[in-house]
């Protein structure tokens, strides 16, 4: 049985007062279905396969940027045709991550940075770019890998620019949000207690409620605001895409990965796959193993 304990990702260096960018491999400590408090630019360098941010599941390849926000879980998960001779995909990854403190210092001190604040409230939700912005961007982030001083700073302001301007960017795990939250922090802690307990089988909105002295009613209808599904079908999602990672890189059996996700029987969690997925957690599996055999290609 898979070790299926949610991930919380411990940034090591502080982002209070700045940012760090970083490129990594596949497999990574953080690869899989995760979550932290930080806003996080991902672009693919290498690759296909799937991606899953929050309440959205579709396919990816090379070019893939996509920004995240505070404790919006994610993950990306590659097929296996795509992999070296020792199982890894070599610098598959660039990844940029900046605190919310920082982000909130550069919108207070800068005024040319007002727009910023739309982007990042965005973010909540998931945001993929254009490939026109994802090109440009991307080139911005490797030279940014090799900067320092004002030449760091020109060229992380000048990615914040592209991405701003990007009139084709789209939303991913909530559709047409148009509307800032009002209560970022509160959401935001509450979207960390799922993160962090979702494979729970006990766990229930209620409890989540709780944890801000917030009655269900009030709860569910903040909630459904900003998320645009209720706290039940948030949970569902993260269990089935969670489901998704471990049926594409384990053999477990699908009853385990079944109550490892957090549901107590195997019937409710097929209806949920079979609903969300579009397709049984077997025929799920095979299909991922056809993929990595470069015989097929997954449905978005």
């Amino acid at each position: 049985m898979s070790n299926v304990k949610p991930v919380l990702e411990v940034i090591e260096a502080p982002l209070a007062r700045t940012f760090r960018i970083y490129g990594h491999d596949y497999p990574f400590v953080y690869s899989g279905w995760h979550h932290h408090p930080e806003y996080e630019l991902h672009l693919i360098r290498r690759s296909s396969g799937q991606f899953y941010v929050g309440t959205y599941a579709g396919a990816f390849g090379p070019g893939n940027l996509v920004m995240t926000g505070p404790n919006l879980p994610h993950m990306w998960v590659s097929d296996a045709a795509d992999r070296d001779g020792d199982g890894r995909i070599r610098e598959r990854d660039l990844v940029l991550q900046m605190g919310e403190g920082f982000a909130e210092r550069c919108m207070a001190e800068f005024s040319d940075c007002a727009g910023l604040a739309a982007l990042l409230d965005a973010t909540r939700a998931g945001i993929e770019f254009s490939d026109a912005a994802s090109a440009k961007a991307s080139g911005l982030m490797e030279a940014l890998l090799a900067a320092n001083g004002f030449e760091r700073m020109a060229l992380f302001f000048e990615l914040l620019r592209v991405l701003e301007a990007d009139g084709g960017r789209r939303s991913l795990s909530v559709k047409g949000l148009e509307h800032q939250c009002a209560q970022p922090r509160r959401l935001e802690r509450m979207l960390a207690y799922i993160a962090g307990n979702f494979n729970r089988p006990g766990l229930t909105c209620r409890e989540v409620a709780s944890t801000e002295g917030m009655a269900l009613s009030a709860f569910s209808r903040l909630f459904e605001r900003h998320l645009a599904c209720s706290c039940a079908e948030y949970i569902n999602h993260l269990r089935i895409y969670k489901a998704c990672q471990l049926l594409s890189e384990t053999d477990d059996l699908v009853t385990s990965i079944a109550m490892d996700v957090g549901y107590e029987t195997l019937s409710t969690f097929n209806r949920n796959f079979l609903r969300l997925i579009g397709r049984t957690p077997s025929a799920f599996r095979a299909e991922r193993k056809a993929a990595g055999r470069g015989d097929a290609r997954p449905a978005a």
